[in-house]
């Protein structure tokens, strides 16, 4: 099987959701579909190519003219339609084999003007290759040597020769195939520049130098074996190497290397001290709590904490933080991972960034207070954005509180723990609305006498409306507050209307 993650397009085999099947798609070499761990035999050349043609595209409608166009792209056959739809029909057989006679496809669908293919991005392996070769990218860009390694590797595993490699004639799978394979490219280089921080540099060489015999016209990765033969030892290889590329570019483009491999080769033959390797420095693990927390003050109780923020920078601070109050801590990247990570396991709290590239904070937090399962989490707004207008909006949409960047560990700590004593309090309060429920019913947790049965309905009662007069109160408060701050921006609007940016907006530059 391969490494695809687990979110692979799902299939039913009947509405009580049971029997589901799993299907991946891969595209990183030979087009092959797999359903349930067993191959899928997917036709001939042309119906490959339709499939890849749907597949490229997934999630768009093709045209039957594109797809015609696809596969002859000089002068069709009089009969190209028809074929095309016979190749459509045999596909939805081989996709579905189970679905019921006269039941509409739920995979390949017909969608005017042709057709559509509904496959989930981690089930197509150039998707998820590309997911996770930004991901490194990321990670490399934050200085995260480790986890950029793991996860451009992981990438790189999902290939198994050329991407499209036996529908490759066509002049659509030429295209998509030359830009997958660019940023394979790309995903290696960013690999070994993570390898090379890691101070791998025996290690790389020999794959270096394949990939230069293979690209001679690629200045990055001869930059990199120059700086891998130069740090294990090797200055004149390093130096013979930037001559080889030197004469290569210009016998074949008349042109001299590019400036900074010029700056490297500089550097190699006056042993530049910048070019030594340093052991990096060790990187906070987002997933582990530190050794001796820091000791929690008198109401502080440690909790679950999701932070959701897109920079992996600000997640490790935030982390840092966190855990040296003696939080659990896990982390996800943007909006969508958060709100699938919080439908999985159970949470106490929720540090939302608010500008984030996939499902910003607003549009999540709305997702959390719209899920009933969700709804009584607390969510702890974080932003540097300092308007009131954004805090308005944000406590409007049910956050618990807005929490502007910078802050102190002093400031992190007294909001977290209000908005853990307010989800315990409605953790409780849920929990005493249960144990009514069970005592009036005489279920698990009630009563058969019927005297004491009315007894503990009573009490219960009584707590409640104690605790009723307790949220009253708490949602009272938050409706002054958020008329204050409503009044305040309308004194900003009506005292400056000209001074107006929209959030995140920069003074011009003078």
């Amino acid at each position: 099987m391969s490494t695809l993650r687990a979110s692979h397009t799902r299939v039913n085999r009947g509405d009580d959701g049971e029997g589901r099947v799993l299907i991946e798609f891969r595209l990183l070499g030979q087009i092959e579909v797999w359903r349930d761990g067993g191959r899928v035999e997917v036709g001939g050349p042309k119906q490959r190519a339709v499939l890849s043609a749907l597949l490229v595209r997934a999630g768009r409608v093709v045209s039957l003219d594109q797809l015609i166009d696809d596969l002859w792209p000089g002068v069709p056959p009089a009969r190209a339609a028809a074929t095309v739809q016979v190749f459509v029909s045999n596909l939805r057989r081989a996709l579905e084999p189970d679905r019921p006679r006269g039941a509409p496809p739920s995979l390949l669908v017909t969608s005017t003007p042709g057709y559509v293919l509904h496959a989930e991005p981690g089930a197509i392996d150039a998707h998820e290759f590309v997911r996770l070769a930004g991901q490194g990218r990321l990670a490399l860009d934050d200085e995260d040597h480790e986890l950029a390694a793991d996860l451009l590797a992981r990438a790189e595993a999902l290939w198994r020769g050329a991407a499209l490699a036996d529908v490759v004639d066509a002049p659509f799978a030429q295209a998509e195939a030359a830009r997958l394979e660019e940023l394979r490219l790309a995903c290696a280089e960013d690999r070994v520049d993570a390898e090379l921080a890691l101070g791998r540099h025996a290690a790389v060489v020999p794959e270096l130098e394949q990939r230069l015999a293979e690209h001679p016209m690629r200045e990055r990765p001869r930059a990199q074996l120059m700086l891998a033969l130069y740090r294990s030892g090797r200055q004149a290889d390093a130096l013979a190497v930037y001559a080889e590329g030197r004469r290569v570019l210009s016998e074949e483009l008349g042109l001299e290397p590019g400036a900074p491999l010029r700056e490297l080769q500089r550097a190699v033959l006056c042993h530049d001290p910048d070019l030594a390797w340093e052991p990096p420095t060790p990187m906070i693990r987002e997933t582990v709590a530190p050794a001796a927390p820091t000791p929690a003050e008198p109401g502080d109780e440690p909790g679950r904490v999701l932070v959701v923020d897109d920079s992996g920078i600000n997640r490790r601070l935030l982390v840092t933080a966190l855990t040296e109050l003696g939080h659990q801590v896990r982390v996800a990247e943007h909006g969508r991972r958060a709100l699938e990570m919080l439908r999985d396991d159970d949470y106490d709290v929720v540090l939302l960034d608010l500008l984030m590239p996939v499902l910003d904070g607003y549009s999540t937090l709305s997702a959390i207070k719209a899920d009933s399962r969700l709804n009584h989490l607390p969510v702890i707004m974080v932003s540097a954005v300092h308007e009131l207008e954004s805090m308005v909006r944000c406590i409007d949409l049910g956050a618990t509180d807005y929490l502007p960047k910078p802050f102190s560990a002093a400031v992190l700590r007294a909001r977290l723990r209000s908005s853990l004593a307010a989800k315990r309090l409605r953790d409780v309060e849920r929990d005493y609305l249960r144990r009514v429920d069970e005592v009036v019913a005489g279920g698990p947790a009630g009563l058969v006498d019927e005297a004491g049965r009315d007894d503990v309905v009573g009490r219960l009662a009584r707590r409640l409306r104690q605790m009723s007069r307790e949220v009253t109160t708490r949602e009272a408060a938050l409706r002054a507050e958020i008329a204050a701050l409503r009044a305040e921006v309308d004194q900003v609007r009506a005292a400056a209307p000209s001074d107006r940016r929209p959030a995140g907006a920069r003074e011009p530059c003078s």
